[in-house]
């Protein structure tokens, strides 16, 4: 919306499994929040700006492909991922959900940008949990290492602490890898809690209002 206010074009992509997790779970958030049509019905109210919506997963390739090919971003910021480190915890069949899920639906991304938008810039949410508690001091992205009188520079290593972290780290990766033999651009952002549960623009109308979840799974008040 903040981008969509500014008077960019702007798509949304989502397949919308959140609510059959939370249905799954037996949660949902502290605040009832309207479907995604609605919402983009109630921006354009307060706006008067349009956001397309392209229903469909993004772990099925030929539909990443076919929306970039229909939409054309210069920008890609993509958080389109399970989010819940308990979650991926829970199980085995949730573990493998949530790598699959996760780390399928970046490649598909990345290939289809190689494919279709060489140019674009890949914007991913990652998260701080990557990186786990090292005892020294974590790098911005890379750590430069001398061994046996030769150096190189690598990724920062990583030592997450759940399933849910550890498909974030073969984001990483796999896009390191785009980036420097595809060409690609991206910026792999690693970060923590950045703004609360209300901005500029969910304030605008209630219905426009953001998911908050307290439960044990979801929640950010309890994990």
């Amino acid at each position: 919306m903040h981008l969509s206010g500014r008077g960019a074009r702007v798509g949304v992509v989502d397949n919308m499994s959140k609510r059959a997790w939370e249905r799954e779970l037996g949660v949902e958030p502290l605040i009832a929040i309207a479907s995604l049509t609605e919402r983009i019905a109630a921006w354009k109210e307060v706006s008067a700006a349009s956001i397309e919506l392209f229903e469909g997963d993004l772990t099925e390739a030929d539909f990443v492909h076919a929306t970039l090919e229909s939409f054309r971003p210069d920008t890609i910021i993509h958080y389109g991922e399970q989010p819940s480190a308990p979650y991926s915890m829970i199980d085995v069949r949730h573990a493998a959900f949530t790598q699959s899920n996760n780390v399928v639906g970046t490649l598909n991304v990345l290939f289809a940008m190689r494919d279709v938008v060489p140019d674009s810039h890949l914007v991913k949410l990652g998260t701080m949990g990557e990186y786990g508690t090292p005892d020294i001091d974590i790098e911005e992205g890379y750590l430069a290492v001398d061994h046996n009188g030769r150096s190189h520079t690598f990724l920062y290593p990583k030592t997450p602490g759940s399933m849910y972290h550890l498909s974030k780290v073969h984001d990483s990766h796999n896009i390191h890898f785009a980036c420097r033999v595809w060409g690609l651009r991206a910026t792999d952002l690693n970060q923590g809690v950045v703004y609360g549960i209300e901005t500029e623009q969910t304030a605008l109308d209630p219905r426009l209002v953001t998911s908050f979840h307290y439960d044990e799974v979801f929640g950010t008040a309890l994990n």
